[in-house]
């Protein structure tokens, strides 16, 4: 009897609560009218989530390396956490002569994947935290790239460029080549198809 009496308490607590315990934006607003919420971007309809795939998709990474997309793998080391990345690689067979660094070691040819990486992307970002984060008057090795974005740098480097547009920096790099030049090059062509399709 008492367990059934339990029963029956605890259903008509479930059901006589209103929704789940959580309110909605317009009763927050209610609430509180100073609250700012983050409205959507009115130049499309991708709202970044938090999730590094609204910005680099297999799609994308395709488009800009050329490759069949279904040989792609997909590394997501630590997802969630700041030091993030996402990264779609393909093995095709590219191989990286490591110079000798003795007289008497020969050349070694490295294999080495292709690969297309987005990290430290930051969704609450303004111009100062960006500039912050990359330091451009500490670092020569960056320049600043025109074009893209409300802000860029190429860092010579790592290969990499920094990417700063509308509330959100990150961090971009193609490594499909070599040649570091053409990397670049498909570096900042993808960072304008992020820019162009995903902000």
């Amino acid at each position: 009897m008492k367990k059934l009496l339990y029963i029956s308490v605890f259903a008509l607590l479930l059901f006589s609560c209103k929704g789940n315990g959580q309110i909605t934006e317009a009763e927050a607003k209610k609430n509180n009218p100073n609250l700012e919420t983050k409205l959507p971007n009115t130049d499309n309809n991708l709202i970044f989530s938090g999730d590094y795939n609204d910005l680099l998709t297999l799609e994308l990474a395709s488009r800009i390396t050329g490759f069949e997309p279904s040989k792609a793998k997909k590394m997501n080391t630590m997802k969630g956490m700041q030091g993030e990345i996402l990264r779609y690689y393909w093995d095709n067979g590219r191989v990286r002569e490591k110079e000798k660094t003795t007289p008497i070691r020969k050349n070694t040819k490295i294999p080495s994947m292709d690969l297309v990486q987005i990290k430290w992307v930051d969704d609450e970002a303004d111009m100062e935290s960006f500039l912050d984060f990359i330091e451009p008057e500490e670092h020569p090795e960056l320049s600043k790239i025109s074009g893209v974005g409300e802000s860029a740098y190429w860092n010579s480097k790592k290969n990499q460029l920094e990417v700063y547009h509308k509330g959100v920096s990150f961090t971009l790099e193609v490594d499909t080549s070599n040649n570091n030049t053409i990397n670049k090059e498909k570096t900042i062509a993808l960072a304008k198809l992020i820019i162009t399709e995903k902000l």
